[in-house]
């Protein structure tokens, strides 16, 4: 159980962190070009992240399970974080907790029609799809972060 909460903590706040980090730099001047550079940069982080993960922490050779959980992490903190991250721009949680409680019950809705206004659209689609086959790879090359 604990694993499965670290590894849907790990995938989400890695996935999450980029956008609240950009939404927080822009505030209300977020643009589509803004929304572009999410599409590309959050499942790369995301990816390293969980590759730096698996290669340093996970002992076994199935790393589709930490894969899967991972992105119920991503689904799961989609309406709390991009709440957070919609209130540097002015908006987000003026709506109240009771909004971001009933969004993370029932997340799968309100991440996709959120990320759609968020601009994380994309990135959530692709590290949909492609996080699994992630977890297939065999990774080679040598941890650029050696903590």
């Amino acid at each position: 159980m604990f694993n499965a909460l670290k590894y849907a903590s790990i995938g989400g706040f890695s996935f999450w962190a980029p956008s609240l980090l950009l939404h927080w730099l822009r505030g209300s001047r977020f643009l589509g070009s803004d929304a572009l550079s999410l599409t590309v940069l959050l499942p790369i982080t995301t990816a390293m992240v969980l590759a730096t993960v698996w290669k340093r922490r996970l002992r076994t050779k199935n790393r589709l399970p930490a894969a899967l959980l991972a992105l119920l992490g991503i689904w799961l903190f989609g309406p709390l974080m991009m709440s957070v991250g919609w209130t540097f721009g002015g908006g987000g949680m003026s709506v109240g907790w009771r909004f971001v409680l009933l969004g993370t019950c029932l997340f799968p809705v309100f991440t996709f029609i959120m990320s759609t206004y968020d601009g994380t659209l994309g990135a959530l689609l692709l590290a949909t799809a492609l996080l699994p086959f992630l977890s297939k790879l065999r990774f080679k090359f040598k941890s650029a972060f050696n903590i």
